[in-house]
């Protein structure tokens, strides 16, 4: 499935984003330790893992399993991965993993690419492949709003995703200080 917004990701407006975004993955380790500590997961999967910064921060911890996906090959060719990680072209519409095949599927900043009208669709996809968890890492906001983006429209939201499916378990916020943009994050079981 290609949407408008997936066209954006990989077209030049996405490889100049992927050029020019900067990600310390040592910032993030702390929030991903903490995030993770409680779970017994082995094998961990990012949807939209562009240049693999979240990867190489998990990569730190615990031994995991780690794979990637991303619609932007510009992304994959030039990322910097950890050389255990497997990392493939898709989106958060075609996984292209078997079902129930990793215990954790994760997004960051992915989800709020995603149209209502298509939410539904991606979070069917990424609770296909996990065995045991969702967890979204996204912008906020109690009342689904669209946020202009580098003068482009219908590219980004911010919303509630407490209620994207059952299960909820864990719940908080992420900030600078911790390497994020300002976000929340939710864990769901599956």
């Amino acid at each position: 499935m290609i949407t408008p917004q997936l066209e954006v990701w990989t077209s030049k407006v996405g490889n100049d984003w992927t050029e020019k975004t900067r990600v310390s993955p040592s910032s993030r380790t702390a929030a991903f330790r903490a995030i993770l500590q409680s779970l017994p997961v082995k094998t961990i999967l990012e949807v939209g893992c562009n240049k693999g910064w979240n990867l190489e921060a998990l990569s730190s911890l615990n031994g995991y399993n780690l794979y990637g996906v991303d619609p932007n090959q510009y992304a994959i060719d030039i990322g910097s991965f950890p050389p255990h990680a497997q990392v493939l072209m898709g989106s958060c519409f075609d996984i292209p993993l078997p079902d129930n095949s990793v215990d954790l599927v994760f997004t960051c900043g992915v989800m709020m690419h995603v149209t209502h009208d298509d939410l539904t669709k991606a979070v069917t996809e990424l609770l296909r492949v996990t065995s045991k968890y969702l967890m979204l890492i996204e912008y906020y906001s109690t009342q689904e709003q669209e946020i202009p983006w580098h003068g482009l429209t219908n590219i980004l939201w911010k919303r509630d995703y407490a209620s994207s499916c059952a299960g909820l378990l864990l719940s908080g916020f992420l900030d600078r200080s911790q390497g994020f943009d300002n976000c929340n994050y939710w864990v769901f079981k599956k």
